[in-house]
């Protein structure tokens, strides 16, 4: 494989944004281009649980996490919620890999019932379109048999 494997991460509105925060470093570190998508309520939860409060527009969050990150210039993609035009959003351009961490009830609902509402639902959806790994790390407790049974 040519160039550094490509992973999405996503972050969503649980509890744990310095889980996903330290998956991105590592994924850094590993040298791996990283498609980062956070929904609002990640951005609120990481302000509350964290010392990291993100910029609003796209280009400054992805030049604000590439500093944070020590990544080289272009390791780190951010994309918006709603960017349909992502490489994430389409088959022929999906990474290897997705991980949501944290990743919301909702969210995981949402993924479980092939819902695409935001760019992060999209891209779980291609990414079992594809067969690729999907990995969600839920946060929420405690769970109720609905919960369970998406999961």
């Amino acid at each position: 494989m040519s160039g550094p494997e490509r992973v999405t991460l996503a972050m969503t509105g649980a509890s744990g944004a310095p889980y996903g925060l330290r998956l991105l470093d590592c994924l850094v570190r590993e040298d791996r281009e990283v498609h980062f998508l956070i929904s609002k309520a990640a951005q609120l939860v990481m302000a509350t649980e964290t010392d990291v409060a993100l910029p609003a527009k796209v280009q400054m969050m992805q030049a604000f996490l590439t500093e944070y990150t020590g990544a080289a210039a272009g390791q780190i993609k951010v994309y918006g919620k709603e960017d349909w035009m992502s490489p994430v959003a389409s088959g022929s351009g999906a990474p290897a890999a997705m991980v949501v961490v944290p990743c919301s009830t909702g969210t995981l609902s949402a993924i479980a019932t092939g819902a695409c509402n935001n760019l992060i639902e999209r891209a779980a959806d291609v990414t079992l379109k594809e067969r690729r790994q999907l990995i969600l790390v839920p946060r929420e407790a405690p769970y109720s048999s609905i919960h369970l049974e998406h999961m």
